[in-house]
């Protein structure tokens, strides 16, 4: 009976060690493991690898210092002319390299809404485009979207038709790779006296 005793007392002992050298175990792990000091730390950490890595590529390509707004807005303003300038001279290069690959044009002139490879064909094909001017242009910034609207003064024929007017527009600009690409661009004629005309043919 005593050798039983010692036997059961030897067990639970040894239960008692093994528990305590556990738990000392398990407590010195989790002082090993790094704190998120903000809560931006804390949600990379929940990302996958693949996602911060795709973060950390966007912030190297467009540089620890961003633009101000007044340098984006230059920069958009500059490219609406760029755009237009295309159209002037038929530079296919261009306009694809500005407009993107998901683009939509609506004018009340046009049947349906036009894509990006219809835009294309439509303005390198029957656009004949002579002169332009853009008049109280607005620029507003929403990260890393942008909305250009104002007055397009145009003189352009399509097909021989007179597409000569007053239009106000509004594009949609988006920011990626580091570049501006336009991804919408929405067109309504004035009413003055060029475009009754137009209306009438």
């Amino acid at each position: 009976m005593r050798s039983i005793r010692i036997h059961a007392f030897a067990l639970v002992l040894w239960t008692l060690m093994f528990s305590f050298a556990l738990t000392t175990s398990i407590r010195a792990q989790e002082k090993e493991k790094p704190k998120p000091g903000t809560t931006v730390d804390a949600w990379r950490q929940a990302l996958p690898p693949e996602a911060e890595a795709q973060k950390q590529a966007e912030e190297m390509t467009e540089g620890t210092t961003p633009p101000s707004n007044d340098e984006t807005q230059k920069s958009l303003l500059s490219l609406e002319k760029r755009w237009m300038d295309s159209l002037l001279v038929g530079d296919a290069d261009s306009l694809m390299e500005i407009i993107s690959s998901d683009f939509t044009f609506a004018n009340p002139r046009v049947i349906e809404v036009m894509d990006r490879a219809k835009y294309l064909e439509h303005s390198l094909r029957d656009l004949k485009l002579t002169s332009y001017e853009f008049d109280k242009t607005t620029v507003r910034l929403f990260g890393r979207t942008a909305i250009v609207s104002g007055l397009l003064k145009q003189k352009a024929t399509i097909k021989g038709e007179d597409w000569g007017g007053n239009y106000l527009f509004t594009d949609v600009w988006i920011r990626r790779d580091g570049n501006w690409r336009i991804v919408s661009r929405h067109e309504s004629a004035l009413r003055n006296k060029s475009n009754e005309r137009i209306r009438q043919q």
